[in-house]
């Protein structure tokens, strides 16, 4: 990827799968809570309600729509971030080389 700055591609690619893993990792982990949280608050769940409490339901949506989809939009910034600061150091490197 670079010779004199030594950014080196399987570092890169190492750092950006480490970024990804742990994200999505992330995002699954309340997607499960927010499931079993729908799975308890149906009729024949753990809290045996006919119908999901408005609180419940704001909670739900915060947890798909406040949570889970800022840190996908997050982890998407952060991937353009880091192909932005290879790119320049790439750029720069080319440059040292002339």
């Amino acid at each position: 990827m670079a010779g004199i700055v030594n950014l080196q591609q399987s570092e890169y690619d190492t750092a950006l799968a480490k970024m990804e893993a742990l994200s999505q990792t992330a995002v699954s982990g309340i997607l499960q809570i927010a499931d079993r949280v729908q799975a308890l608050s149906e009729a024949a769940g753990g809290f045996y309600v006919e119908k999901i409490s408005e609180k419940t339901s704001m909670l739900l949506e915060t947890l798909n729509t406040g949570i889970c989809m800022p840190l996908q939009e997050n982890m998407e910034n952060t991937k353009q971030t880091m192909e932005s600061f290879a790119q320049i150091i790439s750029n720069v490197d080319t440059a040292c080389n002339v």
